[in-house]
């Protein structure tokens, strides 16, 4: 008898995920616990190894229930990457009221960070796999980081030449290229942080600070 009690022990941990799939969680809530558990498990196993039977497990649904809300495998790594990507965008036009360009161009740096540290296994799936994806999936993640690439350009630009705006000029065109780089160069620091997560965030912050930020400014 207590070796029995000793299994049901165990398994409760395995009970409490099908709460996910009561009906007192509200659909939206739902969801998007769903779509959490989704991120978790792409994240791990990549699009095509992952299946619905996985995700329904880990969220503690049945599969028809993921094909009734969803639709399709990929319409829900679509609906994930959406998810996670406006988590990224959710406080960039905060950040773009900034009127000081050089401390904006910081905070756009660290939000990137931010998010990073916040949604590591969310980061893995919208810019590891999804960056080489094309069709709607591509297309969203173009979106989001060409998003903040002008973002930063706008920045730039500001930066050097506060009175100036994009036009498609030298200057214009300039701050485009470098803002091309300080996105890919942070993405780059991601990846490599997100391996080394003892590293605190200011630390990383500063080291891709030091790197760039000579180079933004013709000052």
């Amino acid at each position: 008898m207590k070796k029995a009690n000793d299994n049901n022990k165990k398994t409760a941990p395995i009970l409490e995920t099908k709460r996910l799939g009561t009906r007192k969680v509200p659909k939206e809530q739902r969801m998007g616990q769903i779509l959490d558990v989704a991120g978790s498990v792409f994240s791990r196993h990549g699009f095509h190894s992952t299946s619905m039977e996985q995700i329904a497990e880990g969220a503690g649904v049945t599969k028809p229930l993921l094909y009734r809300y969803f639709g399709s495998k990929d319409a829900l790594y679509l609906a994930t990457i959406t998810q996670v990507g406006n988590h990224l965008m959710s406080g960039l036009s905060i950040l773009m009221a900034n009127p000081n360009a050089r401390e904006r161009l910081k905070l756009i740096m660290l939000s990137f960070l931010t998010f990073v540290e916040r949604h590591r296994e969310g980061w893995s799936v919208l810019y590891n796999e999804a960056l080489t994806s094309v069709g709607p999936v591509g297309e969203k993640v173009s979106f989001f980081r060409n998003s903040f690439i002008e973002a930063a350009a706008k920045t730039i630009e500001e930066l050097n030449d506060p009175s100036k705006a994009s036009n498609g000029d030298k200057a214009g065109i300039k701050a485009v290229a470098l803002a091309n780089i300080m996105v890919g160069a942070v993405e780059a620091g991601a990846r490599w942080w997100i391996q080394h997560p003892e590293i605190p965030i200011r630390d990383m912050q500063k080291m891709i600070e030091t790197s760039l930020m000579p180079g933004f400014s013709e000052r």
